[in-house]
């Protein structure tokens, strides 16, 4: 109940403060288990990407977000998973691929951070292993304008238009009998060059 009374809070904040635009959620995959892969340029993204899939998903966060009681019961039922940010520990990998393997989404920023100066970082290859080790397609995501709402840094959101673009799913069926560190590489940087793509993409 509280995932669905903040992901329409959030719909309706966004539609209206920001003209929220979401392209090509038909590309999500249907009765499928996914992983989404956005950039992270605001802390307002994950409240921006809540509004734009319908499904119910999980969000893999930073540890830090659950030292704050108050806050940790909240993101606990908005289906976050703690992850230390220093390595893509074993037991967020495990819980992952357990949800995963129920035929849900799970949501990763594979940057880590929050851009400071609303430019693409360098992507992390926890997302790649995860997909290749729960055999499930990676979604790139595109969220555009978030930075310009809210920056890094700043607490009062200003109105400023907000697209997601969604893109193709990305399969790893030719990976099926493992994979090593420079396959990991080659997906994560195909990862975020098709986020690039987005980011650059006109309007559909």
């Amino acid at each position: 109940m509280v995932y669905k009374i903040v992901r329409l809070i959030a719909l309706v904040f966004f539609k209206l403060f920001s003209r929220l635009r979401v392209e090509g959620n038909n590309r999500l995959p249907a009765n499928e288990a996914f992983i989404l892969a956005p950039n992270h340029f605001s802390t307002l993204d994950t409240f921006i990407l809540l509004a734009a899939v319908k499904n119910q998903y999980y969000t893999i966060g930073k540890i830090e977000l659950f030292k704050n009681p108050v806050l940790k019961f909240f993101i606990i039922r908005l289906k976050a998973i703690p992850v230390n940010r220093e390595g893509f520990c074993r037991q967020t990998l495990k819980v992952a691929i357990e949800i995963l393997e129920q035929n849900k989404i799970v949501a990763i920023f594979p940057e880590g951070y929050i851009s400071k100066d609303g430019t693409l970082g360098r992507f992390k290859q926890g997302v790649a292993r995860l997909a290749l080790e729960a055999r499930v397609p990676i979604i790139p995501v595109a969220i555009i304008g978030s930075n310009r709402v809210l920056p890094l840094g700043k607490k009062i959101p200003r109105p400023h238009q907000v697209t997601v673009k969604f893109g193709e799913p990305i399969y790893f069926d030719s990976y099926v009998e493992g994979y090593n560190k420079k396959i990991l590489k080659d997906i994560t940087e195909k990862v975020r060059n098709e986020v690039v793509v987005l980011i650059n993409s006109k309007r559909q």
